[in-house]
């Protein structure tokens, strides 16, 4: 009997496999047979790069999500073939790695033989409208193994399964499915990873502290999400530091390949969530030197123009208008010292693509920006269908970048270089375009800012801690208002 089976779920839009998923699938082959089964139809370089590595693969279209992907890769290899392992490994490209090596993970889950079916981590019970009122404690479906002793129930599990059409489905059908249905015909399950004592604390302990699981834990994996997942939804659940933490840890104390994991991330996740989610903010010294940046004024840019490959270059932005939210923006304008000082961090960070100053800190230039960006969203869309720049756009927050005072742009990260930039709204092109290229676009700051960000923020979370008291305040004089209108009808009938 073969050790184990490994039914690999990819998803691309473009049909690649990038290196993250050639990374995972290379170390996974090491461990077992792998059959790939990708949503989608795989560009022919992917396609012969998979041929490579795995024993077989599947093109499917992109129905049903990875229920609908396992259900038919299972069914192309038959139940004669499962038979034939004694271990199958269901996983999908959500994960990134291994960071640890993989190996460790099957021989101390192999040592585990009193389980029928196993997974890397546990999702833990919680209340959610979205996913169907109340989710059990389970096994994520991101990694799940099972065992010869369930096979029946296992095959049959998937004939009969429902294809979503929705993410929730999904979700509902399978991931928070999976678990109960099995340990409830009795079949005795854990997961890799030991997060008890995190119960209390994180509902998805492999989202909100995957640098500890990795660290102390064990953990090979993480999730790619954690570099684009909604950065509000994170805040309502973390200190929001998770993810750049991780970046930190990876790019630091791991040999896995993280930039290039981000680089292929860009094209594909919304440019403001990878922002915010790894933190691409500078403190720029108050001294340096090097070379100052080449300079491109308003004349250069109303024809699109080539640019030097390996050029650092500097686009003042248009002066604002003479009330305070102008004010502030034109303060942000960088003198020499603060030119030099970016084009070295250019150098220094090759993934930055563009480069501006933080938005100022006055309230009112949030509110500005974020008024702006909607005002020319449509006129965006327009200028982007027209260069065929097929990215995705987190529409209800504006970009990173421009905030006001300049942008530094690398070359590289324009290759068919700049396109003519008429008015205002062209300069949101800038981000987007480095963006479809694979590299980033980062703010930075003075330590004068800086300093006064803590103070803002503490300001801030206390106003909003106001308003929701007031809100429930409100909330509350309603109800009684209503208990009592109602109390006296009842009298009065």
């Amino acid at each position: 009997m073969n050790k184990r089976l490994i039914v690999y779920f990819h998803y691309d839009p473009r049909g690649q496999v990038d290196s993250a998923c050639r990374f995972a699938v290379q170390a996974l082959a090491r461990c077992g047979d792998l059959f790939f089964v990708t949503n989608g139809t795989l560009e022919e370089a992917s396609r012969r790069w998979v041929g490579s590595v795995c024993f077989d693969c599947l093109e499917r279209p992109n129905t049903g999500f990875d229920v609908g992907a396992y259900r038919d890769a299972l069914c192309r290899l038959g139940r004669p073939t499962l038979d034939r392992y004694s271990e199958i490994v269901l996983m999908n490209y959500t994960l990134a790695g291994p960071v640890l090596p993989v190996e460790r993970m099957f021989e101390t889950m192999d040592r585990r033989t009193e389980l029928d079916f196993w997974g890397l981590t546990r999702h833990y019970a919680m209340k959610s409208r979205r996913f169907g009122g109340q989710v059990p404690e389970h096994l994520q479906s991101h990694f799940l193994a099972v065992r010869p002793r369930m096979m029946e129930d296992f095959w049959n599990y998937w004939q009969t399964i429902r294809l979503p059409s929705r993410y929730e489905e999904s979700v509902i059908c399978h991931e928070t499915r999976f678990t109960p249905y099995f340990a409830a015909r009795g079949y005795r399950w854990d997961s890799y990873v030991d997060t008890g004592d995190l119960a209390p604390v994180f509902v998805n302990p492999i989202m909100a502290c995957p640098a500890e699981l990795i660290r102390s834990r064990g953990c090979p994996f993480f999730k790619r999400r954690s570099f684009f997942t909604p950065y509000g939804d994170e805040l309502r659940r973390t200190d929001g530091q998770a993810a750049a933490e991780l970046y930190r840890y990876l790019r630091e104390q791991t040999a896995f390949p993280v930039q290039e994991l981000v680089a292929s991330l860009l094209p594909v996740q919304p440019l403001t969530n990878m922002a915010q989610n790894l933190h691409w903010q500078f403190l720029l010294p108050e001294k340096a030197d090097g070379k100052l940046p080449r300079q491109l004024g308003p004349d250069d840019l109303r024809s699109p123009v080539k640019l030097d490959p390996d050029g650092i270059y500097f686009l003042p932005l248009p002066q604002n208008s003479g009330d305070a939210i102008g004010w502030y923006l034109d303060r942000s304008i960088p003198d020499e010292t603060v030119q030099r000082a970016a084009a070295a961090l250019l150098r220094r960070e090759p993934w930055i693509g563009v480069l501006g100053p933080a938005l100022p800190l006055f309230p009112a230039c949030l509110a500005e920006k974020q008024s702006r960006w909607h005002r020319d969203l449509p006129y965006l869309r327009q200028r982007m269908e027209e260069l065929h720049l097929k990215v995705p756009l987190e529409e209800r927050q504006a970009l990173p970048l421009p905030n006001g005072g300049g942008l530094f742009l690398r070359a590289e990260a324009f290759p068919q270089g700049l396109p003519a930039i008429t008015q205002r709204g062209d300069l949101w092109l800038l981000p987007l375009i480095a963006q479809y290229n694979g590299h980033g676009s980062a703010v930075y700051e003075t330590a004068s800012q800086s300093l006064a960000r803590g103070a803002v923020l503490e300001q801030c979370l206390y106003n909003q801690m106001g308003l929701r008291a007031n809100a429930k305040n409100l909330a509350r004089s309603a109800k009684a208002a209503w208990r009592e209108r109602k109390g006296e009808n009842g009298n009065a009938g």
